[in-house]
């Protein structure tokens, strides 16, 4: 059966190796070839492109294309096209009570460079009742989160000095594993790292690129998952369900 797309995003490299007749004919098809029969709708097109010109918004204005995405796409700015494109269905909004019964009573660490960055991403969660501590370094992340540790998640910058969140990551999952092996064996008491027989803290990637953190690339390097920077309270509610029952 032919798969019928609510929305279809194109990179600009694609129609630049023909004319611009060529590219208008080309944009024309996808959206006559992606209407839904039953509906009698045109697929939603997003042009990606790397800078503006008049030949882009001359695309927008004809009707070609219905907006011109600037890069780096940010999931922000991707998540709002796609809620104004009528994909609502899609994306249900999670409401505060829910973070707040998710989140309330919740120690978490947030790990960022960047002052203003930590200011933000602490009063989005405390905002839901979370304890929030901040440190300024990957190195000093793996030192807070050396178990035993009181914390139920961490939220990790990617892009910091000395130690990025990558091998941050990959440090503290070093630790736990190390532990595990030693309370599976009989070499140290469960007892002695908190009463944990397994541990493994939840860890996701904070990026405004939503190129920079693929889901593959943070599991290879032992992450949980990501979150766009500035926090969106949907995206954060379907990050932290995963780890979180309500109630503590």
């Amino acid at each position: 059966a032919k798969i019928q797309f609510d929305i279809v995003v194109i990179e600009e490299d694609g129609l630049q190796n023909g004319t611009d007749t060529v590219s208008r004919h080309l944009l024309k098809e996808l959206r006559e070839n992606g209407r839904h029969k039953s509906l009698g709708k045109c697929p939603k097109i997003f042009l990606l492109a790397s800078s503006s010109s008049a030949k882009l918004d001359e695309l927008k204005s004809n009707g070609y294309v219905d907006e011109i995405i600037m890069k780096p796409l940010r999931l922000s700015t991707l998540s709002k096209l796609i809620l104004g494109a009528g994909a609502n269905k899609y994306f249900c909004k999670a409401k505060s009570s829910n973070l707040k019964s998710l989140l309330s009573g919740r120690k978490i660490l947030v790990v960022d460079d960047n002052k203003v960055n930590r200011r933000v991403a602490a009063g989005a969660l405390s905002k839901y009742g979370a304890e929030v501590t901040c440190v300024e370094s990957g190195k000093a992340a793996v030192k807070k989160l050396q178990p035993p540790h009181v914390f139920g998640a961490c939220f990790m910058d990617l892009q910091m000095p000395e130690m990025d969140g990558f091998e941050a990551t990959k440090q503290i999952r070093n630790f736990e594993n190390k532990i595990n092996e030693q309370i599976k064996r009989g070499e140290a008491s469960v007892e002695m790292f908190g009463n944990v027989r397994n541990w493994h803290t939840p860890i996701l990637a904070m990026t405004a690129d939503v190129f920079q953190a693929t889901h593959e690339k943070c599991t290879a390097w032992g992450m949980d998952g990501y979150v766009s920077k500035p926090f969106e309270e949907e995206q954060l509610y379907s990050a932290v369900k995963c780890f979180f029952s309500s109630g503590l």
